[in-house]
């Protein structure tokens, strides 16, 4: 799979201002800019998706959490994760990932955001799951 780097490159601005050193931040928009990037980043260096049950790409991390946090706690993020239900090719789970960059990775969106943090981005149940096969290994 050919990385659009390029595409990703107009939001260093905001990761450069809203992502933490570590952990996911004190802040909304920190948990934000986080789970955001984790998708895009186990999506392109690993093949990983944040709902193997719907979409199998053949290697899967458990990234979940990330999803429902997201769902539950930016606005309009939700419609767009929804769509995994549907997708059937790599091109389509990338333009799913870009979908959800362009609207949480947006300085104006995120001010709204510039709030304590809400629960946690590793520990959120919600609709999206992964399912551990008998051969494979969760790596994270």
């Amino acid at each position: 799979m050919a990385v659009d780097w390029n595409y990703f490159d107009r939001y260093n601005s905001i990761t450069d201002r809203f992502m933490p050193a570590r952990g996911e931040g004190e802040t909304v928009a920190s948990q934000i800019v986080t789970a955001v990037n984790k998708l895009i980043y186990k999506w392109y260096n690993d093949g990983d998706v944040y709902d193997n049950t719907h979409y199998l790409p053949g290697w899967a991390n458990d990234l979940s959490s990330y999803a429902n946090w997201l769902a539950s706690h930016a606005e309009g993020a939700d419609s767009i994760l929804r769509k995994i239900e549907n997708v059937k090719t790599e091109e389509e789970y990338e333009d799913l990932i870009k979908e959800l960059s362009d609207l949480c990775l947006d300085c104006g969106y995120l001010d709204k955001y510039a709030i304590p943090k809400d629960g946690s981005i590793y520990d959120c149940k919600g609709p999206y799951k992964y399912e551990a096969k008998d051969d494979d290994t969760e790596w994270y």
